[in-house]
C-alpha cells in the first residue's frame, strides 16, 4: 500500500500533539466507498524486554470473512508510552506491515480510538490518514467521553460524547457483555462503522478482525 509521508516521527510530545491536533480537520466521517470487498484487523504488541513492538495485520473477504493473508513485522520503539499519544509508538510498526501486503483492504479495523480522542486524532485516523483509507476505531475500553447506561441486548447502542459532541458510540456486540468503543477512524460515518462491527461479531466481545490481529501478535511475538 502507498504511504502518505505526512510528518517525521522523530518528534516530542509536544510536537506529536501538534501534529495530532494539524490533522485532525483532514479526518473524512462520511462513507467514502461503494462497497467493501476486503477488510484487515491491525494490532501490535509490545516486548518490553526488546524494547520492540510486534505488529500483525490480517487481510479478510467480506462480509464471509475468509482470510486471505496475514503479515507481521517487528520494530524497536522509539516513542514512550504517553496516554493519547498511542500512534507515534504503534504506527511506525504497522506501517512497514501495510508497505508488505499484497492486497489492499476497502476497510481496516484498528485496536484503539479513532475521533474518540481528546484531539479528535487516534490510531485509527491517524493510520486511516496516512493509508488514505477508511478505518475504524475498534477499542476495549475509553479513552474520554461520557455514555449512558447500554441495554444487554445485542446490537445495542448509545453515543459516546465529549461536551456534546458525538464522538463514538458504545456497542453491545454480544447480549450481557462489556460493550465496545467504536469511533471513526477515516472516510467512513459512525452508523455504517458501527453496522461494520457488529456484522464482524460472529462468537466474541472483540470483532474478528481484531480479535485475531491480536491473537497472531501474540502467537508471533512467542516465537521470536
Amino acid at each position: 500500500m502507498r504511504i502518505r509521508e505526512l510528518h517525521s516521527w522523530c518528534v516530542t510530545p509536544k510536537e506529536a500533539r501538534s501534529i495530532q491536533a494539524k490533522f485532525a480537520g483532514r479526518i473524512i466521517k462520511k462513507d467514502c466507498f461503494k462497497e467493501i470487498r476486503v477488510i484487515a484487523g491491525a494490532d501490535i504488541a509490545l516486548d518490553e524486554t526488546k524494547n520492540a513492538g510486534i505488529g500483525g495485520v490480517i487481510v479478510y473477504s467480506f462480509p464471509d470473512l475468509k482470510e486471505i493473508e496475514r503479515k507481521s513485522a517487528c520494530l524497536k520503539l522509539r516513542f514512550p508510552y504517553i496516554p493519547g499519544l498511542l500512534s507515534f509508538r504503534e504506527a511506525p510498526v504497522l506501517l512497514e506491515i501495510f508497505k508488505k501486503l499484497e492486497n489492499r483492504p476497502d476497510l481496516i479495523f484498528f485496536d484503539g480510538q479513532g475521533v474518540a480522542h481528546p484531539r479528535r486524532f487516534g490510531i485509527a485516523s491517524h493510520m486511516g490518514l496516512m493509508l488514505d483509507c477508511p478505518s475504524i476505531g475498534c477499542a476495549k475500553s475509553r479513552l474520554i467521553g461520557t455514555f449512558e447506561e447500554v441495554p444487554k441486548k445485542k446490537a445495542s447502542r448509545v453515543w459516546l460524547k465529549d461536551g456534546g459532541e458525538i464522538i463514538g458510540a458504545v456497542v453491545r456486540t454480544r447480549e450481557d457483555v462489556r460493550p465496545m468503543f467504536i469511533s471513526v477512524g477515516h472516510k467512513i460515518s459512525l452508523e455504517t462503522a458501527v453496522d461494520i462491527v457488529l456484522k464482524c461479531s460472529l462468537k466474541y466481545r472483540v470483532p474478528m478482525p481484531t480479535r485475531e490481529a491480536d491473537l497472531y501478535v501474540e502467537e508471533t511475538k512467542r516465537r521470536l
